[in-house]
């Protein structure tokens, strides 16, 4: 079954698979610290913007981490606002946190006012205008104060066989699908929805046309090749990560 993408994270099962408890993974934890490291000349993080916030699974580990005090988060389905008003009320965190249901595009308002900005879970990877997705990155650096850093995570058209195949091939016909071309369907608890997979290239440009400094872009292989550790492109989602500068 075809669905849009904000009619897909409406739905009560989608939510529910959500619906857990998630410690921060080593990746995310090495954007957080970096993130630290990079405004620690200009002082503490303490304002933290968190773009699909979903149901919350993040945003404990974030506060753990940080110690802020204000989270903003947003998501674009109502009904994961709703779910995560609920966890966050037993994590005890709602005194701290504003939650708004909102497309991330729209989100624009707010100038030099974090000085840290998320997107994690791969929120990018369902927004598939190129367009759309600039003017996120847009926003992003709109709302940070000045120093202020934004880390993330995509899809990659690199990992697996077939999937970086699949990619290779569409990107040989790129004068027929154009920016399309990192776009594939995904299937998820019964629903087909399309994604948007990109280059390390790609995001570096996308990430640039939001005026960003100091970037830095890891697939997790690399990540684990930083870490001395290995990584199996065979099973794994091999996603990019990336850390950025205002």
């Amino acid at each position: 079954m075809h669905i849009e993408n904000k009619d897909f994270w409406e739905k009560e099962n989608v939510i529910e698979s959500q619906n857990i408890i998630k410690n921060s993974s080593d990746f995310e934890l090495f954007m957080m610290e970096k993130a630290k490291q990079l405004y620690a000349a200009f002082g503490t993080i303490q304002k933290i913007k968190i773009f699909g916030c979903g149901t919350g699974r993040e945003i404990e580990s974030i506060a753990q981490f940080y110690q802020p005090s204000q989270i903003v988060a947003s998501d674009i389905s109502k009904n994961m606002i709703a779910k995560c008003d609920e966890n966050l009320k037993l994590w005890k965190l709602n005194s701290i946190t504003e939650t708004l249901a909102i497309d991330a595009i729209e989100y624009n308002k707010v100038s030099n006012s974090f000085e840290l900005v998320t997107f994690f879970n791969s929120m990018m990877t369902y927004v598939i205008s190129k367009q759309d997705r600039i003017t996120i990155f847009n926003n992003a650096y709109q709302i940070l104060k000045p120093n202020g850093v934004v880390v993330g995570t995509v899809h990659n058209q690199e990992g697996t066989f077939f999937k970086t195949m699949f990619f290779k091939i569409r990107n040989i016909f790129s004068f027929i699908y154009g920016e399309k071309a990192g776009i594939r369907e995904i299937n998820f608890h019964g629903y087909k929805l399309k994604g948007y997979y990109y280059t390390k290239k790609e995001l570096l440009q996308d990430i640039q046309k939001g005026s960003f400094r100091n970037i830095e872009i890891y697939s997790l292989e690399e990540y684990h090749q930083l870490k001395n550790s290995k990584y199996n492109r065979k099973k794994g989602y091999n996603n990019l990560i990336f850390i950025a500068q205002k």
